[in-house]
């Protein structure tokens, strides 16, 4: 009976292992799939690239931009302007202007400028120059070198008289920086010759008005 008794204990202890030993196995396993699961998303996340946001603040064929300038404008042809031998004083000048983008660099448009100067008697020279202009503009990064030509028309008023049509030529040159795709400010130097020819009217002897203009600008893209 003893025999019996202790045949049924060791069994049942034997059962008891066999079933309770497979338990610690599932969970450890269960352990170390989450664990490699954490390790592979950890190092997706660190080998990752992070993206860095650009904003193209170039031109493109279409664009279009309005420009404002105000500066100075400073007699070439008259004497020194800034001595008491010269027979014109330096002046101001303002300009706005329109631009359209045929290529990234290459745009065509038009500028009209009102400028004025003092003569030494006192009296006012205006000219209203209305130009036709053709403009590169190379950059690097944010800055912008406009290089630009215009040719048009001008009206020369001095002293109640006033000379139409007379021929205006405009090279100018500079450098911008493009504070967003919207907006860029800068300066430009230009120089204009303003010639009349006044033996086609009146035999007498032809004139050249030449200034250099140096402005500060901002232009607006869309």
């Amino acid at each position: 009976m003893k025999r019996i008794v202790t045949s049924i204990l060791m069994s049942a202890v034997l059962g008891a292992s066999f079933f309770a030993n497979p338990m610690p196995a599932a969970a450890a396993e269960s352990e170390s799939t989450e664990s490699k699961n954490i390790d592979e998303i950890q190092d997706q996340h660190e080998n990752t690239e992070q993206v860095e946001v650009v904003y193209n603040t170039g031109n493109m064929a279409g664009d279009q931009n309005l420009r404002i300038a105000l500066g100075g404008s400073f007699p070439l042809s008259f004497g020194n302007p800034f001595t008491d031998d010269g027979k014109m004083k330096p002046g101001g000048m303002a300009c706005l202007g329109y631009h359209y983008f045929l290529t990234p660099e290459i745009s065509v448009g038009a500028d009209a400028t009102f400028g004025f100067n003092v003569t030494l008697g006192g009296n006012i020279f205006n000219c209203v120059p209305i130009l036709a202009t053709v403009t590169y503009t190379p950059h690097i990064k944010n800055f912008e070198i406009p290089i630009t030509l215009g040719v048009g028309m001008a009206w020369e008023m001095y002293n109640g008289k006033t000379y139409w049509p007379g021929l205006a030529i405009k090279p100018e040159i500079g450098l911008n920086y493009r504070l967003s795709a919207d907006w860029s400010v800068g300066g430009e130097i230009s120089y204009l010759w303003l010639p009349q020819f006044n033996k086609l009217y009146s035999g007498k002897e032809n004139k050249h008005a030449q200034f250099v203009t140096i402005s500060a600008s901002a232009r607006y893209y869309f």
